[in-house]
């Protein structure tokens, strides 16, 4: 059996062995969170910085970080200025994820409920309106067939019964409360802070790249409780949490999805938007099939 001897110098760092020790974390991540322990506060903590000082790129920082934020170890705040406006974000590195101490619920006062005679009357009933239903859903089919053409986030009545048109509800604004910001600037800004935009540009085609944000900061600002993707109708709230979690790495496996594809491709923006919609889902699978690929497929 091998035996290992280990030789410290004076130079070392003091830290918890919480992450070392922590099963659920890879090894990339219990690494980068020792690396970050061991540096000095005013130190540059950014994906950029830390790839300086190491072998792995922006990505794969990325990535760690990423894993270190799901299992608690890093925070992370938006910060905003005197006028209320998003300007960054602040990172907290945890030694040791924070346990939320659960809430105590307090026992219920059960009282003794005092039971009325209810009045027992015949309610009146009103007589309906009778209008012409069948002109009234034609109207709506032909509205319909209209807007079949129009990007997928354009969702149609989906009750043709309903003798209440989409079309003729009041349009609502745009829901920025529902990702937490106040206008489309911030949504904007939220995305590209996502992507990681002024690192990643030099690496994609700028025109491409825009077209990317551009297609999530509208689909984040749409007010339609469902959004189309691929032809099946998702909730909206899932569509957004799903494009709240592209990062660069995400942006990459979709343009190298698209470089592959050699069919024509009608609707390029209902194309993009579902590639987006799958990438957090299917990002993992795919470069695990390529490993696999290259490592068997020749056998």
């Amino acid at each position: 059996m091998a035996v290992f001897r280990v030789e410290k110098t004076r130079d070392y760092t003091v830290m918890a062995n919480h992450h070392l020790r922590n099963t659920a974390l890879s090894l990339k991540a219990k690494g980068l969170l020792s690396l970050m322990l061991s540096l000095p506060e005013s130190w540059d903590y950014t994906t950029k910085g830390l790839a300086s000082i190491c072998k792995d790129g922006v990505d794969s920082i990325c990535a760690a970080v990423k894993e270190l934020e799901d299992n608690g170890y890093v925070l992370r705040r938006r910060i905003r200025n005197e006028k209320g406006q998003l300007t960054t974000t602040e990172y907290t590195i945890l030694e040791q994820p924070r346990e939320e101490a659960s809430p105590k619920r307090k026992n219920p006062v059960l009282g003794n409920p005092v039971l009325g005679n209810p009045s027992l009357e015949k309610p009146e009933q009103a007589k309906p309106i009778l209008e012409n239903p069948d002109q009234l859903n034609t109207y709506i089919s032909k509205t319909n067939s209209i807007n079949t053409d129009l990007l997928n986030m354009e969702i149609s009545n989906p009750y043709p019964s309903n003798p209440y048109s989409s079309s003729t509800k009041p349009q609502r604004k745009m829901r920025y409360d529902e990702i937490g910001c106040d206008s489309i600037e911030e949504v904007k800004e939220m995305v590209l802070e996502n992507l990681e935009y002024e690192y990643i540009k030099h690496d994609h085609n700028r025109e491409r790249l825009n077209e990317i944000v551009d297609i999530m900061v509208e689909t984040l600002c749409s007010s339609k409780p469902t959004i189309n993707i691929s032809g099946d109708e998702y909730p909206a709230q899932l569509v957004k949490e799903k494009l709240l979690r592209i990062n660069s790495m995400h942006i990459s496996y979709v343009f190298e999805c698209l470089d592959k594809t050699t069919t024509y491709i009608r609707n390029i923006k209902r194309y993009l938007l579902a590639t987006l919609f799958n990438a957090p889902s299917t990002i993992d699978n795919y470069y695990t099939s390529l490993v696999n690929h290259d490592l068997y497929g020749g056998k």
